[in-house]
């Protein structure tokens, strides 16, 4: 079989299992609500790019533009985690050893893997395409369908991101620093910082996601007809409107040859990414690619465990098979109930902060030190959203671990698992966020900040309930650290009252946003809880 027809089985075999996941229907589903938010109604409120209550008419070229910016700019965050997944799942399914006895090379399988997900990719795309059409007909402002107009922004804007974000995807999973959690968190920051630099863009090159061609046209024209010709006000972001705004007839971008050859440099990019990341595959091979500290563990353990092999095959020798006894250790039936709790609370905390280095405890001992000395303005709006972010990762994998390490029935077979050890996963994680949190909260008891210490001690308590019921009902760490990092960057970091859950604006501690964020938090234990219960009545 020649490469040609491998790579086409490989794309073919990766999209199928793919596309049966629940995640990519999720994906899809809430695509299309967002483009359907695109369509007014009398009740409810829709979004559109606008200046000063100004927008475009909803003809092919308007809506084709509006719903390929939000694609690029959009999908590429949730796309990303989507997809970064295919090496993780042939190691975990059996069949990347399969594949490594193959002559199959490490440049075809990630260049090939990065195809897929970037075909997996444009099967959104292509809904979403026609989600803009049925948007068009529904919104009925502009009949007649202009296909070309509808089309073409798409294939500017999104189809090279998406394969950009194929090939990161795949990069990321092939270098071992950042293949797990710390990733994710990375290309949230990378996307945050080439989303604003695309805005700005005046050069192609600049503009990874493709959307400064049609974010310029429109905010000229809308400002223009807004009255306020050369201001340099920008049509950005999805912006909430109920009454009816004033509309112009936005011709669309002059797109031309030239145009796309310099856009399409990026797929190429994105091919060079794929190269790139055959560099770093570890080809299954993941002792050879470990660090040398691990290595050197597990050569330990190799030694220890072959000393016990020969220490047990002396006393066969010397006593027989029949003079050897196994002594069982009885179940503790009658140990206290907290005693139990607490012994289970221990080894879960240990269990959260193990494998952490010792700079990681000085950086969370810094901001605690910084929580307490610093001016209460500074703790408020730089100290507090950058304590909570610092250990997410522990939060992450809170309620994942059973499903990780497939150990359901040997937990949920325990004595009341889910008083004991769903109670004492859920003190860790609160533990772990008033531990970090600590500095913070004696400055504002200190200063007499009573509805400050209020809305940190309810974000205290929201984080792990939010870790717990997103892990335990997705069993992975992932969709928690996606959740999660976006209400922190538009909540207490971008001070979004509405989503700050650690009361870092003044006007989330006037709304009393500390009791609806306690509220939540009550909610998602509780969700948490059920979940787990699910989870024990399945594995009996």
């Amino acid at each position: 079989m020649n490469r040609s027809r491998i790579l086409f089985h490989m794309m073919k075999a990766d999209f199928l299992e793919r596309t049966r996941r629940y995640s990519f229907l999720i994906t899809v589903l809430a695509s299309v609500f967002i483009v359907y938010k695109f369509i007014p109604s009398s009740s409810d409120s829709y979004l559109s790019l606008s200046i000063d209550d100004v927008r475009g008419m909803y003809d092919s070229a308007w809506v084709g533009s509006a719903v390929a910016v939000l694609a690029s700019m959009l999908l590429s965050l949730p796309a990303f985690y989507l997809v970064k997944d295919a090496v993780e799942r042939d190691t975990r399914t059996g069949v990347g050893q399969i594949l490594a006895s193959t002559p199959m090379t490490r440049l075809l399988y990630t260049v090939g893997k990065m195809w897929s997900s970037f075909v997996l990719l444009l099967t959104i795309v292509s809904v979403l395409i026609v989600s803009a059409l049925a948007m068009q007909l529904l919104r009925g402002e502009v009949r007649s369908v202009n296909a070309l107009e509808l089309l073409l922004p798409f294939l500017y804007a999104a189809v090279p991101t998406m394969a950009l974000v194929a090939a990161l995807a795949i990069l990321f999973e092939s270098v071992p620093l950042l293949r797990k959690g710390l990733g994710n968190f990375v290309y949230f920051m990378v996307w945050i910082g080439l989303l604003r630099m695309s805005t700005s863009a005046t050069r192609p090159l600049a503009d990874m996601m493709g959307i400064s061609p049609v974010l310029n046209d429109m905010s000229a024209e809308a400002n223009a007809v807004a009255g306020k010709a050369g201001s340099e006000a920008h049509v950005f972001g999805f912006t909430p409107v109920k009454n009816e705004l004033v509309t112009y007839d936005w011709q669309g971008v002059d797109w031309t040859f030239a145009m796309f050859a310099e856009r399409y440099i990026w797929l190429l990019v994105a091919i060079g990414i794929a190269a790139l990341a055959s560099l770093f595959f570890h080809r299954f091979d993941e002792a050879k690619y470990a660090p040398k500290r691990s290595r050197g563990r597990s050569k330990k353990r190799a030694k220890r465990l072959q000393a016990e092999r020969e220490e047990l095959a002396l006393q066969a020798k010397t006593t027989g098979e029949s003079g050897m006894r196994i002594k069982l250790t009885p179940y503790a039936g009658g140990t206290a109930s907290g005693r139990k709790l607490f012994r289970t609370f221990a080894m879960e905390l240990r269990l959260m902060l193990k494998g952490l280095r010792v700079w990681w405890y000085g950086i969370a001992l810094l901001f605690i030190v910084l929580g307490v000395s610093l001016p209460y303005e500074a703790v408020v709006e730089i100290i507090v959203p950058l304590t909570f972010v610092w250990p997410a990762l522990i939060w992450s994998v809170m309620g994942t671990g059973e499903a990780q390490h497939r150990t359901q029935q040997l937990i949920f077979t325990a004595a009341n698992p889910i008083r004991n050890q769903f109670l004492a996963l859920a003190l860790a994680g609160i533990v772990v966020s008033f531990l970090c949190g600590f500095g913070a909260l004696v400055h504002f008891l200190f200063v007499g900040a009573w509805d400050n210490a209020l809305a940190l001690l309810a974000g205290e308590l929201f984080i792990p309930g939010l870790a717990l019921a997103l892990g335990i009902w997705s069993g992975s760490a992932k969709l928690f650290q996606v959740v999660y990092l976006l209400i922190w960057y538009v909540g207490p970091l971008n001070k979004l009252s509405g989503l700050d859950f650690l009361g870092t604006t003044r006007q989330a501690l006037d709304q009393g946003m500390a009791w609806y964020v306690l509220a939540a938090a009550v909610v998602l234990f509780a969700v948490a809880a059920a979940g787990r219960l699910r989870q024990f009545r399945g594995s009996r």
